[in-house]
């Protein structure tokens, strides 16, 4: 059964609306990421990039194993092609508020607090999907471990651009 995403996704119109918005949001932050003296943004951009890689082999990997089946999957190429640059530029603001809440002086403890949260909606929403037909797990796959693939993803984005830079200070 297709979510109201879906469904809405499949639709001419829909399916130029998530296109053109992925594609705005992603030129956005390109071209935030070019303002002049600001070369470091770039590599918060490749952070992002690198986590959204991990998400597209693990969807490759994970959907022809039959663990992770959804609807998404049966979208148009352009549609799913669309998702990689939102989910980049996603991701690149995730690492971008990340660097900016680890400056703080309580930054460590909420940015824990904030994994914690994103272990417990991944939960619910799997659930709330689980419930509907949305998505389905097969092969042992369970609510917890994609709470913990979910988790997994933020802190692979942030380590992509960690380990580079502190290799270079």
């Amino acid at each position: 059964m297709d979510s109201p995403f879906t469904e809405f996704a499949r639709t001419t119109l829909g399916s130029g609306l998530v296109i053109g918005a992925s594609v705005v949001v992603f030129a956005g932050t390109l071209f935030w990421a070019g303002q002049r003296g600001r070369a470091d943004r770039w590599r918060l951009v490749v952070a992002g990039g690198i986590g959204t890689t991990f998400i597209a082999l693990l969807n490759v990997v994970l959907g022809s194993a039959g663990m992770w089946r959804s609807t998404d999957y049966t979208l148009s190429v352009a549609v799913l092609g669309s998702f990689l640059l939102f989910t980049t530029a996603m991701l690149t603001w995730t690492v971008v508020f990340y660097r900016w809440l680890w400056r703080r002086r309580s930054g460590r403890i909420v940015s824990g607090l904030l994994l914690g949260l994103v272990a417990v909606l991944t939960a619910v929403g799997d659930e709330f999907a689980l419930a509907r037909g949305y998505i389905a797990f097969g092969g042992g796959y369970a609510v917890w471990m994609d709470a913990v693939v979910a988790v997994a993803i933020f802190i692979v984005s942030v380590l992509a651009y960690e380990l580079p830079r502190r290799r270079r200070a």
